[in-house]
């Protein structure tokens, strides 16, 4: 039986035990990994995971139940566990329906790859070691202190009892690499490089390897500054992080619901720097987190977020939009098939603005420019701090020097409405934020 065909039986289970509605989620994924630690490869290994999910609702009462067998006596055992768990759960008065049936967009562009879906442990080796083989050409003092490819292709199938019925494949790819530079007693930070792509075609280990060994080196030999209140470049992983993580907290329609998000009753309200527009995407062109439909089958769309600093929306599940009278924006998630449902972001893009990095630079006048950030972001209040790595030190629109271990903390919702410039160059990071570097004002600064 192929996949769909083991979800539609398990939903007929469901409705033959007496559920109200059932839900079936299968997830098959195959994977390589390679692992270096200390500039060695540790370990490489291939591995395939599947499983079946088993939502079922009974008299407005949820049971959940989920197994990696798919075998059928071991589905119908499954089927029988949700509808024990729904008998003992507590009724809940919000809920409405698992999703309806709506028309599914094409595929986007480069979803799924034959190229990554069929990349061998071989293949995985000799990646790694044009990653690796780059960091020693670019610069001898640089050595790797660990790192991790990855490629996987992934087959989901989604069947309930209203009539959703469908399947989708997927590939993904990445590698990421920590090095450190020493010269003479001389030791740098440590150096983050990566690549993610759905696809094998502009995905290159040598490049993150080349870019991860010239941050080490650039950060040799570091200077300390006093404390200060400045103009601060955020690249965009700490944009991603300290921006737009608390972002997609408080777009969240569970967390505006539940009164745990600060934009709860500012629709329409300003929320950031009129530069600033933000969409999510779920069917962007080979985006990380590109898919037809969502993980409960609903259709993925493109969703205004935020509209020159005005919040224009939030992002929702089928139950969320339900209990809102509102329309999912086919944002469900789930980290596998071993979990429920729940609202997360797709492909977050913040709108470029025409300024490269190094014309950022100088339009700083005195400040720092921050590729690494360690602490603590609070979703909620949007309270930051931390320490930067990875950072320079920036005077008369050049940068001087890099930075000894620094602190910056603010606020990101002040921050928002703080943004003095968006570059141009955008670029996907693992969170599946889509942003530029950003320029910000009133950060304050404390050097060691």
């Amino acid at each position: 039986m192929g996949l769909i065909d083991v979800a539609e039986m398990a939903v007929k289970r469901c409705e033959s035990l007496g559920a109200d509605e059932a839900e079936a989620f299968i997830q098959k994924q195959r994977g390589i990994e390679v692992v270096l630690e200390r500039g060695e490869i540790q370990s490489e290994r291939s591995k395939t995971r599947q499983g079946i999910g088993i939502r079922l609702i009974k008299d407005k009462k949820l049971g959940f139940s989920y197994t990696s067998v798919l075998d059928k006596a071991t589905v119908e055992r499954i089927c029988r566990n949700a509808l024990r768990l729904a008998e003992t759960s507590l009724s809940n008065p919000d809920w409405v329906s698992l999703p309806l049936p709506r028309k599914v967009p094409q595929t986007p562009a480069g979803a799924y790859d034959n190229d990554v879906a069929n990349v061998s442990c071989e293949d995985a080796l000799g990646l790694v070691i044009q990653g690796c083989d780059a960091v020693k050409r670019t610069d001898s003092r640089v050595s790797i202190d660990d790192g991790k490819f990855s490629a996987y292709a992934v087959e989901v199938a989604i069947a309930n009892s209203h009539g959703i019925s469908l399947t989708e494949k997927g590939t993904g790819i990445s590698f990421v690499l920590v090095c450190m530079a020493k010269e003479n007693d001389a030791v740098s930070s440590f150096a983050y490089e990566y690549d993610i792509s759905r696809t094998l075609k502009g995905f290159s280990t040598e490049r993150v390897g080349r870019l991860a060994a010239g941050k080490a080196a650039a950060s040799l030999n570091p200077k300390s500054v006093e404390t200060f209140e400045g103009d601060v470049l955020l690249n965009p992983d700490v944009a991603a992080e300290v921006l737009f993580g608390p972002v997609a907290g408080n777009v969240d329609a569970d967390n505006v619901q539940r009164k745990r998000s600060s934009w709860a009753d500012k629709i329409g309200g300003e929320v950031a720097d009129p530069k600033l527009t933000l969409v999510d995407d779920g069917l962007l062109p080979f985006g990380v987190g590109s898919s037809p439909f969502d993980a409960e089958g609903v259709p993925c769309r493109r969703t205004s977020l935020i509209d020159g600093g005005v919040l224009k929306g939030f992002l929702y599940d089928s139950y969320t939009a339900n209990k809102a009278r509102a329309e999912s924006t086919g944002n469900a998630a789930r980290g596998d098939y071993g979990g429920l449902p729940s609202i997360a972001i797709s492909n977050l893009l913040v709108e470029p603005g025409a300024k490269s990095f190094e014309s950022l630079v100088s339009e700083v006048d005195r400040g720092i420019v921050v590729s690494r950030f360690s602490g603590n972001v609070n979703s909620q209040s949007g309270d930051f701090s931390g320490l930067v790595k990875q950072a320079n030190y920036i005077e008369g629109g050049e940068v001087k020097f890099p930075l000894k271990e620094t602190m910056i903390s603010g606020n990101t919702f002040q921050a928002l409405k703080d943004i003095i410039e968006i570059g141009s160059e955008r670029r996907a990071t693992m969170m599946g934020v889509y942003t530029p570097p950003i320029l910000l004002r009133h950060i304050k600064i404390v050097s060691k």
